[in-house]
């Protein structure tokens, strides 16, 4: 290691090359790699895709499970605002948003934070963990973390981002891997949501390194599982973070027609730019949703505050966040009672993938795990 780096960055090297070593596996069925390369080739045209949003089911005179509906980005912006917000939202009572997730939150976090903060009405707290992921809750118990922050914080909108760090498990048996990560994707789902919140989950988007595609084979367990959920909108990054034919690239082209780098030298993390464009697509539908727009008060911009124990990969994110070591006032600061991890459900609504038409704004390939 570079003398300069950081023990989160040495450590993040390690657990990348660990996991080089130790994945098994590899992903070479010819019918499933090519049903891949198309998704992943649609997907990147689209860069959003929104999933278990009121879905019919089949029965219910909706499509058949399985199928494919392509919206326009004025459709989905108007299916987001379907589901709104508590309003009217002011700069004393903001709308309370979490985000959270692996060290690829630690870019979105402050970018997608400084976004809702500037509207004045919105109070965003963020917190990610280095290496962390679903399948290893031996070095971070995302369930534990989750429940502690939902009952503190008590966030109405929740944006998470994880799986980078999960693709050592992936192996040619789905059986030998899939039911338990799905089992613990619904229980993070499950505790996200609560009574009623909107959580937007944010696939892992294409790593550099990932020939098997296994970040493609989580997040196919990510949207199975979200369109089983009204309250769960599902965020393509994978295809915002890739070419159109669906591979990697470091760079993406803005609205003004400036190439930007988005993806960091490691192949796997954001540049500050790249948290900005992930940022923006959540926006998109955030603000229909919420009415952020109609409702901003810009000279009252909130602090964006990153709680205590939150880690980030340096050089990765904007660097204007407010760390605290508690919530922020106006929610509850109590700890939560012992309880049981939620029970997982069966809910049987088709899953039907919803994907928006391309639009004037390019996107860009996604990220994969060491992050």
């Amino acid at each position: 290691p570079e003398p300069d780096e950081s023990a989160d960055t040495r450590r993040a090297r390690r657990h990348h090359r660990r996991r080089r070593r130790t994945r098994r596996g590899l992903f070479v069925a010819g019918a499933v790699v090519g049903a891949f390369a198309v998704a992943g080739s649609a997907l990147a045209l689209t860069g959003i895709v929104e999933i278990g949003r009121d879905a019919p089911s089949a029965g219910a005179g909706g499509p058949a499970s399985g199928t494919t509906t392509t919206m326009s980005p004025a459709e989905v912006r108007a299916a987001a605002a379907a589901r709104p917000c508590r309003s009217p939202l002011d700069p004393f009572d903001p709308l309370r948003l979490w985000i959270g997730g692996d060290s690829l939150a630690g870019s979105l976090g402050p970018s997608l934070g400084r976004m809702a903060a500037d509207t004045g009405i919105v109070q965003p707290v963020f917190f990610s963990k280095v290496s962390s992921g679903l399948s290893t809750p031996d070095f971070w118990d995302w369930p534990e973390h989750g429940t502690e922050e939902m009952f503190k914080l008590d966030p109405e909108v929740t944006v998470f981002i994880i799986g980078a760090n999960d693709t050592m498990i992936v192996t040619d048996d789905t059986a030998e891997w899939r039911p338990a990560y799905e089992q613990a994707v619904e229980e993070m789902m499950q505790i996200m949501i609560g009574e009623s919140r909107t959580v937007y989950w944010v696939g892992s988007p294409i790593l550099e390194d990932d020939d098997d595609l296994a970040v493609a084979r989580l997040n196919q367990v990510f949207q199975d599982v979200a369109a089983r959920h009204s309250e769960v909108v599902y965020v393509d990054a994978y295809g915002l973070f890739s070419t159109p034919d669906g591979r990697y690239t470091p760079f993406v082209t803005d609205g003004e027609g400036e190439t930007l780098r988005v993806r960091a030298d490691d192949g796997v993390h954001f540049t500050p730019e790249g948290g900005d464009h992930l940022a923006e697509a959540i926006m998109a539908q955030l603000q229909p949703q919420c009415s952020l727009l109609a409702q901003a008060v810009p000279d009252a911009a909130k602090d964006v505050i990153e709680t205590e124990g939150s880690s980030r990969i340096p050089g990765t994110s904007r660097e204007d966040s407010t760390v605290t070591t508690s919530a922020p006032t106006t929610v509850a600061t109590t700890s939560p009672p012992a309880t049981d991890p939620p029970a997982t459900t069966t809910t049987t609504v088709a899953p039907t993938t919803t994907t928006l038409l391309p639009s004037t704004t390019p996107t860009v390939p996604g990220d994969q795990g060491t992050g």
